[in-house]
């Protein structure tokens, strides 16, 4: 990989010296990415704009693949002098770890209305803003600084969800989901793909679930797809995304009992549940018929039960956060008031944790572990962006 000589010229000795060093230093693919993997996230960042060479480097996919994960989540502050600056328990703080053990709320001070703009969703490090009382979306990435107004959709929304997969085929692609009315089964929706700049309105079946049971707080995106969980009857439900949204419902191996949340790890869906007592992980695998090679059939096995009292310290409140993306043994965890990274497999914490500023009390409520490329692959290339 070649990286371009220094072009300023402060004299003609200067001029003649630099006339025979070689129009651009290469430092050769793996050495450059050796340099790149030993930078801090936002130095990487940065260094897209070393040039065209480097912005390439930085995106390419191997190097995509060994750059660490980032942890980022959104949380609330539960108390008055919120070091985040989030007010004491009011609007939420994104926060990302930092070098060390630290979680540090990003400033998102670039962002033109970030002290009245509501925060509809987030999904794998971006946030879904809306102006009060208006109904004009921002997609805003704290990490990079940088966020996109979206045209205006032609309905209010009552429910709004951001569709964001770093990990999928069209990693710089996104969807903003917009429920504008709401059938006995199904619903009417808005659409807007990153990728056309365009709202598209759909009327969607949801597969015999009952539309007022559908959550979307626990929404996943994968590979093109938006998961939902759903309450009647107790059922995950697949919303294509690059199929005319036509759904498909897959059973939940038991009834909800307390929390719930479907993730992806190593390609499957997971679904991780906890009442308080038990945190339980099922694996959605397929079946195949011993008949047939091809007949199959999908099915759920528990993967993991831990109790809770041997996850916590002194039985404290413990709330699943995350998966590792490729690990479905290694999970994140909040417990008053850190993120530690739990093994399943070996009922012990890693000895990896986060922990907020001294005496700061924050709530997660979404965590996310993404590549760090995810932040360097303009998913912002498709429209207009601001950046700071």
């Amino acid at each position: 990989m070649a990286i371009p000589k220094s072009s300023s010229v402060d004299s003609d000795t200067s001029a003649t010296v630099t006339s025979f060093l070689p129009e651009e230093i290469d430092l050769g693919g793996d050495l450059l990415a050796e340099v790149i993997l030993k930078l801090p996230l936002d130095s990487v960042a940065r260094s897209r704009a070393v040039s065209k060479n480097w912005c390439a480097a930085i995106s390419d996919r191997y190097l995509r693949r060994r750059l660490p994960l980032h942890i980022s989540m959104i949380c609330f502050p539960d108390n008055d002098d919120d070091p985040f600056g989030g007010g004491g328990g009011g609007m939420p703080v994104f926060a990302c770890a930092s070098e060390g053990s630290r979680l540090e709320g990003r400033d998102l001070g670039f962002f033109p209305l970030h002290e009245r703009a509501v925060v509809c969703d987030g999904c794998n490090g971006l946030l879904l803003c809306r102006a009060p009382g208006t109904p004009d979306f921002y997609v805003v990435s704290p990490v990079t600084r940088s966020w996109a107004a979206l045209p205006r959709p032609a309905k209010d929304a009552s429910l709004s969800a951001l569709a964001f997969d770093p990990f999928g085929s069209s990693p710089q692609r996104y969807h903003v989901i917009n429920f504008s009315g709401w059938r006995e089964r199904g619903a009417a929706l808005e659409v807007f793909s990153s990728e056309t700049r365009a709202w598209t309105a759909h009327e969607v079946e949801f597969g015999g679930v009952s539309a007022g049971s559908l959550s979307g707080a626990s929404m996943h995106c994968h590979d093109g797809a938006a998961y939902f969980l759903a309450s009647d009857p107790d059922c995950v439900v697949r919303m294509d995304l690059a199929a005319g949204l036509a759904c498909t419902v897959v059973a939940l191996p038991e009834t909800a009992d307390g929390e719930g949340r479907v993730t992806h790890s190593g390609g499957r869906l997971h679904y991780v549940c906890s009442d308080g007592e038990l945190l339980q992980v099922w694996a959605l695998e397929e079946d195949v018929h011993p008949s047939s090679a091809t007949a199959s059939r999908q099915r759920w096995r528990l993967k993991h039960a831990v109790r809770v009292g041997d996850v916590s310290e002194g039985g404290s409140e413990v709330r699943f956060l995350a998966m590792h993306p490729e690990k479905d043994a290694v999970v994140y965890l909040w417990s008053p008031w850190k993120v530690v990274e739990y093994d399943l497999s070996r009922r012990e914490v890693t000895g990896a944790a986060w922990e907020f500023a001294k005496g700061a009390r924050n709530r997660v409520v979404k965590t996310w572990l993404v590549p760090s490329s995810c932040y360097l692959s303009d998913c912002f290339v498709h429209g207009p962006v601001a950046r700071s």
